[in-house]
């Protein structure tokens, strides 16, 4: 059986507690972004095709969080079939999870941040593919929440964690 027939946010994603670590798949890491810098996608182009072109997507799933959607819903892994999806007004929803069916990564945007995980290996293809632009993971996070400091910045060790900077020994 397929994990995401249940919920692909609680499979993908730690949202008990102080939610670190961030990610279920062990050894996650990717990035959190200010979902409002960006229009219905939440993200910038180059992460979506950094992830796509990265993990080599068949197709992707996206299940939104809205009173009427049921299940993932399937979209080509290109910006523009993605873009015109989430800009449809019938697929709109503020939150979603968006993933593919090898369950290596998943993008959660809800109504805060958009997060980003992978499982390490592609986390460092993506790095790579993000770097042909000037950019990483890491710098995605510090470009949207710059000078991150645990000690006076309650959610710091949170972001930190999504990036792989923060020490996430517990388990869930």
């Amino acid at each position: 059986m397929n994990r995401t027939s249940g919920n692909p946010r609680a499979l993908f994603f730690n949202e008990e507690g102080t939610m670190i670590p961030p990610f279920r798949g062990s050894g996650w890491r990717g990035c959190a972004i200010n979902r409002d810098r960006f229009d219905h996608t939440n993200m910038p182009r180059e992460l979506f095709e950094a992830i796509v072109h990265s993990a080599s997507s068949p197709y992707l799933l996206l299940a939104r969080y809205s009173p009427d959607s049921e299940g993932s819903e399937r979209i080509t892994p290109e910006w523009e079939a993605f873009r015109a999806h989430v800009f449809n007004a019938e697929n709109w929803a503020l939150e979603f999870v968006l993933y593919d069916p090898t369950e290596r990564w998943a993008i959660l945007a809800d109504a805060d941040v958009t997060v980003f995980g992978a499982e390490p290996a592609l986390a460092a293809h993506v790095d790579q593919a993000l770097s042909t632009h000037a950019l990483s993971l890491a710098r995605l996070t510090d470009r949207d929440f710059p000078d991150l400091n645990p000690m006076s910045q309650p959610g710091a060790p949170y972001l930190l964690a999504v990036s792989g900077r923060w020490p996430c020994d517990g388990k869930i």
